[in-house]
């Protein structure tokens, strides 16, 4: 480990110190006896198994995303009631034993929604419940009381989002455009466009998913788009490219699902936070993800905005004389398969960011981040993570700069929205 990076190690840990409330550290193992489930690590392995449970039946992943922060916030309600924490509940605080187990009541809390999510998957989730409970080192009584906690609590965080849209049909939302300046299905699979339904599905501490919508995207005749364009066009490509060595690898690093990515890094700063404080800390940083996701899903199917892959090669029809067509430009990155207005990676990412600026109560701060094939990078302020990130997708060959920017500007009002509007302190 480098200097930099075992200083790093330790700014992290002095971070954790003040971001956690002394609730105290997670139980030793007793002799005999495996470690209990207890703080993140039980917040964790069920928000995973969510996961995993969408990708086995399987669904598109941002249809998993949503179903994971009603787990998480399940769970946070169940943690809430039996600790007592002081903060507003997302649906409700139960009323709970002294003494009941908060371990056991998330579990049952996750539990009661994924089978409610995964009705074809119930012997897997039964399976896993057992071995979750068995884990618990609770007396018997204070686990049962847990389990009537985390099951009311997360009847009511269903009922909550009864009506959310979650389930729609995934093209719902979609009409598909032609000519210049409109979205179609880009090369090489020239697939159907991916998840429109989520324009419509209601966000996580607010009711109407265009709250922050975005002006539209500049016009084809304008000086911005020319800029974009021909930017695109050259750092972009695939070969034959003024892109560095060093872009090409930042450009990789951000390649996979922002919303992945960001999901893991709530996390990963979780990991070392008592139960509550990351029961919190997770609830609120996976529904800043899935409410950017939903924000910037809301712009894309209203604006319908062009790829570079399509634009670069159509550049002879957008009427702007500065953008010259190229017929057979490739972006370095495969294009994904939905509009390009905003940029998902910068929205999803700066939501995050804009809830850690809250928590955190700065936009400096240590950050690890892991990106593609587990490489990791070390970040200092929330300026230097917008852009990097902002640089990928250019880098990459699938945005236009002004869409990095705009959706940097969506993704931090919604992440901080969702940050001071939801599981409030009491007192706030």
């Amino acid at each position: 480990m480098s200097t930099r990076q075992k200083a790093y190690v330790r700014i992290v840990a002095g971070l954790f110190l003040i971001a956690s409330s002394p609730m105290g550290a997670p139980k030793a193992a007793t002799d005999g006896l495996p470690a209990s489930p207890s703080g993140a690590a039980v917040l964790d392995d069920w928000g995973n198994r969510i996961s995993a449970l969408g990708a086995s039946v399987p669904e598109q992943a941002m249809r998993t995303q949503i179903r994971t922060t009603i787990a998480q916030l399940a769970m946070f309600d169940a943690v809430n009631a039996v600790l007592d924490g002081r903060y507003r509940p997302f649906a409700s605080k139960p009323p709970s034993a002294t003494g009941a187990s908060a371990e056991a009541a998330a579990i049952r809390a996750a539990y009661i929604v994924a089978r409610n999510e995964f009705p074809t998957k119930t012997a897997i989730i039964d399976d896993a419940y057992s071995a979750s409970i068995a884990a618990v080192s609770a007396s018997p009584e204070a686990i049962a009381d847990g389990i009537l906690v985390g099951e009311s609590a997360a009847f009511a965080v269903l009922a909550a989002r009864v009506d959310d849209h979650r389930n729609d049909p995934e093209l719902v939302g979609y009409t598909p455009g032609s000519g210049p300046g409109a979205w179609i299905p880009t090369p090489p699979a020239f697939a159907n466009p991916q998840n429109p339904f989520l324009r419509f599905v209601t966000p996580f501490g607010y009711d109407d998913p265009a709250r922050f919508r975005p002006h539209a995207p500049p016009a084809l005749d304008s000086k911005t788009y020319a800029a974009d364009y021909n930017e695109s066009k050259d750092l972009g490509r695939a070969t034959d490219t003024s892109r560095t060595a060093e872009e090409s690898a930042t450009a990789l690093f951000w390649s996979p699902s922002a919303t992945l990515l960001w999901s893991a890094n709530v996390r990963s700063l979780a990991s070392s936070m008592d139960l509550l404080t990351a029961a919190r800390f997770e609830a609120l940083g996976i529904a800043a993800v899935t409410n950017a996701m939903i924000a910037c899903w809301d712009a894309k199917y209203s604006y319908m905005f062009w790829r570079p892959v399509t634009a670069i090669r159509a550049g002879d029809t957008d009427g702007n004389s500065k953008t010259e067509a190229d017929a057979a430009w490739t972006p370095f990155i495969t294009t994904p398969t939905h509009p390009e207005y905003p940029a998902a990676h910068t929205t999803i990412g700066a939501g995050t960011l804009g809830f850690y600026t809250v928590w955190f109560k700065s936009d400096r701060f240590p950050l690890a981040f892991t990106g593609n094939a587990g490489a990791v990078r070390y970040y200092t302020s929330v300026a230097e993570i917008h852009a990097d990130e902002g640089n990928a997708r250019v880098w990459g060959g699938m945005h236009w700069r002004n869409s990095t920017e705009v959706g940097t500007a969506l993704g931090s009002k919604v992440g901080k929205y969702t940050a001071t509007h939801l599981l409030k302190p009491l007192d706030d």
